[in-house]
């Protein structure tokens, strides 16, 4: 993942050299003018660099990027009292701990009052999980890895029991309580054309951010000037320069809702409610939010892999797996696939919809049906057969990695009692997508894995099936 620090307090800035990025801390007055006169000197050497975040070699983005049908949406009542981080670089630990975690835990039903501090995850706690090797010194920066990993490791305890009394904390030198009550899982959901080696602004739309908050709250990092500062408006934030006093200032906020009738995004802020900005948050344009305030946008869940119920009794347990998927000679392709059913009466596929699916990794919007329905077969209870289809890849299908998906049930229309086979992905070695250059798929392995989901260790941010079997059935609609 990505090492973005993000470490902007709210108090005077100066750069400091932080883990190869520039880092910006809080300090007295006579020290911060014996740095002014040097920062354009060091400026371009101990500047961010996003080219070092590789982030085009990483399977972290997902993607939706469909069509929001919502004007508005918000998430605020789920969210604690705006913070306020005092002098201390911990806005990463506000973000994704305080503000983040705390609505997470409220939206799972597992705390139900915010403004308690006993149902308040904290920052305080959270920074000292995070490891040393992911966090300067003296509470000057840290990025969104760490913290959330800390997180999936460790939970974090309360602010009634690792208080932030008087804005003072330690810094240094101090292990964290955490908590039984973890992260289950974050990802990278969107990056600007500044983190991308190719110059390319990977899923920061506005299309997608709204997609995203349709489901639930995220973090952004974001690249401050000074019009954000001395924000004190309720009106959207449209434009600013590109630097703080001539520095570059990251910060991390979380994203809380949208709003189209201001055609802005709106973000909570941990500088206190009554200093900065509409009682301690913001609304950020959509069109300058995406194009020049953020550089990458997370997502996180309680649930780790979240599976279906199966507490319903219908009878249907229908399993689906791809055997093979061959070029012909012709230049088409024959996929064999087998159906089991697993349940407990005869289905037939004629009305139990089965469908194969072609989608570019990350960009889940580029996707055809090419197969909309099995052939007709009656399969008996405890029974399997073996079927094929033949197909070819759609020529408006643009070049680039992508996955094939065997799905029954794609509406979830049936009931199926155990949705988590129905559900099997074509994929290279390690859950990796295949190529698809000129119309022909490059290569696939001649024994195929059986996948029925495209979710692990080394492909975390990948679409989750009811990722997009939702977004299927949005799209039907």
């Amino acid at each position: 993942m990505n090492k973005i620090r993000l470490c902007l307090s709210k108090w005077i800035l100066i750069p400091c050299l932080c883990f190869n990025s520039l880092c910006l801390t809080s300090c007295d007055e006579g020290t911060a003018e014996a740095v002014l006169g040097i920062i354009d000197a060091i400026i371009n050497i101990f500047g961010y660099d996003p080219d070092a975040e590789n982030v085009d070699d990483q399977e972290t983005a997902d993607i939706i990027d469909d069509e929001s049908d919502m004007s508005k949406v918000s998430w605020e009542s789920k969210f604690p009292p705006i913070g306020d981080q005092g002098s201390y670089g911990t806005c990463v630990a506000w973000a994704a701990g305080y503000n983040l975690k705390t609505a997470l835990n409220v939206m799972d039903g597992t705390w139900s009052t915010p403004s308690s501090t006993s149902q308040q995850c904290s920052p305080v706690d959270l920074w000292h999980l995070i490891p040393s090797s992911g966090k300067s010194t003296s509470c000057n920066g840290s990025n969104f890895d760490p913290a959330f990993q800390a997180m999936i490791d460790n939970g974090c305890a309360t602010m009634a029991q690792v208080p932030f009394s008087n804005k003072k904390m330690t810094c240094d030198g101090v292990y964290g309580k955490g908590s039984s009550n973890t992260l289950g899982s974050y990802r990278i959901v969107a990056y600007s054309a500044e983190m991308s080696t190719n110059g390319s602004a990977y899923g920061m739309t506005v299309n997608n951010i709204k997609a995203h908050l349709e489901n639930g709250p995220l973090v952004v990092g974001a690249k401050l000037g000074d019009n954000f500062m001395s924000w004190k408006s309720s009106n959207p934030i449209k434009y600013d320069n590109d630097t703080y006093q001539g520095q570059h200032a990251y910060h991390a906020m979380a994203v809380v809702g949208f709003d189209d009738s201001k055609n802005a995004f709106r973000l909570r802020n941990s500088w206190g409610a009554s200093e900065w900005g509409d009682n301690g948050s913001i609304w950020v344009d959509y069109d300058f939010f995406v194009e020049k305030f953020a550089f990458g946008v997370w997502s996180a869940s309680n649930s780790k892999t979240k599976t279906y119920s199966t507490n319903k009794i219908s009878g249907k347990n229908v399993k689906v797996n791809v055997v093979s998927d061959v070029e012909n000679i012709d230049g088409t392709r024959t996929v064999t696939y087998t159906i089991t059913n697993n349940g407990n009466e005869a289905i037939s596929t004629e009305n139990y919809p089965i469908c194969y699916l072609l989608f570019k990794a990350k960009h889940f919007a580029q996707r055809n049906f090419v197969m909309e329905q099995a052939e007709a077969k009656k399969v008996n209870p405890k029974e399997s057969v073996t079927l094929t289809h033949t197909y070819s890849i759609p020529a408006n299908m643009p070049d680039g990695k992508y996955y094939l998906a065997l799905i029954a049930d794609p509406y979830n229309e049936i009931g199926d009692d155990d949705r988590n086979d129905n559900f099997a992905f074509v994929t290279m070695e390690a859950k990796q997508p295949f190529s698809i250059a000129g119309n022909r798929i490059i290569q696939l392995p001649s024994s195929l894995e059986e996948v029925h989901s495209l979710v692990g260790k080394e492909t975390l941010n990948a679409y989750r099936n009811q990722e997009i079997e939702s977004i299927l059935i949005k799209r039907r609609k």
